[in-house]
């Protein structure tokens, strides 16, 4: 117990000391003792950012982020009610189906989500085509959190663009648009989406390619942008920039596993004359040269899509082709100084070549070298009814009935497609490519908006039967 008291009275009398010694050091202006100073925290940097943290990545977001939107299409899903027979002659119970007004049973809403960008300050978005595709009604968020309703401007399903126009008066932050005839291989570009719901994720990579081919489950895609940038389901739609901030690509498709890196845009210069198009005229005016070829035989070592060289098999009276002298087997060597891989390629080329711009067709000529510009002309709809006939080989008129009208096959030319795959006089066209028609004209339009893809698909019926049926439209 004395020891105790000991201990304790000595530990007093050095706390007091250190309390004197702390004391005399502050009046004095001194600084405190090592041991009653407080442990030191962490060294801190200098909270003024550093310039090197803004570079030319961090500049680009900055300036386009909030043009960058989230895409909500909301699916309506209605179940056809078959109508009840009335019970009188055979033409009611054949016909009733037809003429009446449809009824529906209630359906539900789905949510699909993708990217857009708004590419001018009164609202106008440019996406993908298959954002949209199915949606009834359209949301679509911005940066800052809130939601505008869209309507859809105009679609072109074999670009897979859409242009949607947001419900507001007030100016919007938009992207501007650039070029891509000039990116160069390896320069950083930068992804801006929605992937997997993600508002607004950031990814960077570089041009892997342009003008690249490439195959997309059985229909071959081509001319595209292809970059490493990240590209993931829900980035459908968003932009591809440039270091500058600029608008070069819309992305679109991805190869592979997700995290191949390997992701493809379409190129910003198609791109805005589908956009310009769609917003002006509501649908894409589609050039028109008059020129049909085939592929010659493949060569040994062609590349997988190639073929042994592109030949003219046709060219029509009076057409843009006839006049520039363009002769039915010429061989193409190259268009617009680029040897085309595949018939198939060529026809692309020239169906997105503007109206009263001219392609310039590099031609062998039995050995000689022959030089032909053709300057596209606009596919209008009387010149998509003379190619279906000459193509296809059906001629259609248009029948009244009570209730309205229908497109009848007038005629099918011997030995044609149309006659190959059985079609005869008399026969209902009710849609062509899934759009319904009704009359000579609404038939004339959809063939024009149908020749971009190349295919014509006719929804026929005979009597109770109706069948789909495709022919190349080329």
């Amino acid at each position: 117990m004395v020891r105790s008291r000991r201990s304790s009275s000595r530990s007093a009398v050095r706390g007091a000391g250190r309390a004197l010694a702390l004391a005399a050091a502050l009046a004095a202006g001194l600084p405190a003792p090592a041991a009653a100073r407080p442990p030191a925290a962490l060294p801190r940097a200098d909270e003024r950012p550093s310039a090197n943290r803004r570079t030319p990545v961090v500049i680009a977001v900055e300036k386009v982020r909030g043009a960058v939107v989230n895409v909500s299409a909301e699916e309506l899903v209605r179940i056809r009610v078959p109508s009840q027979p009335r019970g009188g002659s055979m033409g009611d119970l054949l016909f009733g189906d037809l003429f009446e007004r449809p009824r529906y049973r209630k359906g539900y809403a789905t949510t699909s989500l993708g990217s857009g960008v708004i590419v001018s300050p009164d609202g106008y978005v440019l996406t993908n085509n298959h954002v949209v595709e199915r949606g009834a009604r359209f949301r679509v968020g911005l940066l800052d959190g809130r939601e505008l309703m869209a309507k859809v401007v105009g679609t072109d399903p074999s670009s897979d663009l859409a242009v949607l126009k947001l419900d507001t008066r007030e100016k919007l932050p938009y992207v501007t648009t650039g070029r891509s005839d000039d990116l160069l291989i390896g320069e950083t570009v930068i992804a801006i989406g929605n992937p997997f719901g993600l508002a607004h994720t950031v990814t960077t990579g570089v041009v892997s390619a342009v003008h690249r081919n490439f195959k997309a489950g059985e229909r071959m895609m081509f001319d595209f942008i292809q970059t490493d940038a990240s590209i993931n389901p829900g980035n459908s739609g968003g932009p591809l920039l440039d270091i500058d901030g600029r608008l070069v690509g819309v992305n679109t498709a991805i190869l592979g596993d997700r995290s191949a890196g390997i992701g493809f845009a379409i190129p910003i210069d198609r791109a805005r004359r589908v956009a310009e198009d769609l917003i002006a005229h509501g649908e894409v005016r589609e050039g028109y040269l008059g020129v049909s070829v085939d592929d010659l035989p493949r060569k040994d070592g062609t590349v997988d899509g190639g073929s042994g060289g592109v030949r003219v098999t046709g060219v029509d009276p009076g057409s843009p082709g006839e006049r520039a002298g363009v002769r039915a087997g010429d061989v193409v060597e190259a268009v617009d100084g680029t040897p085309p891989g595949s018939a198939a390629e060529l026809l692309f080329r020239l169906r997105d070549l503007p109206i009263g711009r001219a392609a310039r067709l590099d031609l062998s000529r039995r050995g000689a070298r022959v030089q032909a510009a053709v300057t596209a002309v606009e596919l209008t709809p009387q010149r998509a009814a003379e190619l279906v006939q000459r193509r296809v080989g059906l001629r259609v008129s248009e029948e009244r009935v009570s209730g309205g009208t229908l497109v009848v096959v007038r005629s099918v030319t011997g030995r044609s497609p149309a006659a190959e795959a059985g079609l005869q006089p008399g026969d209902l066209v009710r849609e062509v490519n899934s759009s319904e028609v009704s009359s000579v004209a609404a038939f004339q339009r959809a063939a024009a908006r149908a020749r971009r893809g190349g295919r014509l698909v006719l929804l026929v019926q005979r009597g109770y039967a109706a069948d789909r049926i495709a022919f190349d439209f080329d």
